[in-house]
């Protein structure tokens, strides 16, 4: 399993689970909506002693989103320390989802081997597709005819599931051991690839925005697909 980041850690905790990675977006520009209702601060029951998430408003050539701010007890120093990610509302038929990103990440001090090769088509690096750290991938573009390999820096998309009763606020999300799992026993139809060996896999879904549109609508009120969640939040008094 992933190491657990802050926005789970913290407010989103209690399960041990993070959601599964997405490689593109889960909207479009037609897609999106803005609720300022979700505007403000976000607690547990702990009250936020343990952790807050806000809401605020940010505004990109007029395509309205939201920072997501974590703030989170730091058992280390006895502090507290604040995360950012950049969230898009995604409205699918009558769902309203969260498709977060991570603002910053952190890289993995790791070495790779790269296969390098030359043939007809241009020049090919295997695999084509890395992960870089917690919260990013970096991504070969193969077969050019000048030989040339481009290379894509990409950062992971979450999709949660969100749901609201009255003044609550609860996130549903696909953890995502039980995502690679099921990617290997091939009961999920969704283009993914499983990257690692032993027991140190990773599972990072590959669909495009499209395909994984349709499977996250036809999946939404399913709870053994959105198998994990945070309590029910409400807004900090």
């Amino acid at each position: 399993m992933k190491k657990f980041l802050p926005l789970l850690a913290g407010l989103l905790l209690l399960t041990g689970c993070v959601p599964v990675d997405s490689l593109n977006p889960l909207y479009t520009d037609k897609d999106l909506a803005f609720d300022e209702s979700l505007l403000g601060s976000w607690v547990g029951p702990d009250n936020g002693d343990d952790g807050v998430l806000q809401f605020i408003a940010r505004d990109e050539d007029g395509k309205k989103s939201y920072s997501l701010v974590m703030t989170e007890k730091d058992k280390d120093s006895n502090g507290y320390k604040r995360t950012v990610y950049h969230a898009h509302l995604v409205k699918l038929n009558e769902h309203m989802f969260l498709d977060v990103v991570p603002e910053t990440f952190d890289s993995r001090p790791n070495s790779y081997s790269l296969r390098v090769k030359y043939g007809k088509s241009g020049g090919t690096i295997e695999p084509a597709l890395l992960k870089l750290g917690e919260a990013a991938y970096l991504e070969f573009q193969n077969g050019a005819p000048d030989g040339k390999v481009a290379a894509h820096l990409r950062r992971e998309h979450w999709i949660t599931n969100l749901a609201r009763k009255d003044n609550k606020l609860q996130l549903n999300w696909v953890d995502d051991d039980y995502f690679r799992k099921a990617v290997q026993a091939g009961t999920v139809k969704l283009p993914s690839v499983i990257l690692g060996e032993g027991k140190n896999k990773d599972v990072v879904i590959t669909a495009s925005t499209q395909e994984l549109q349709k499977f996250v609508a036809e999946h939404a009120d399913d709870k053994t697909f959105f198998n994990s969640k945070t309590e029910e939040l409400h807004r900090k008094e």
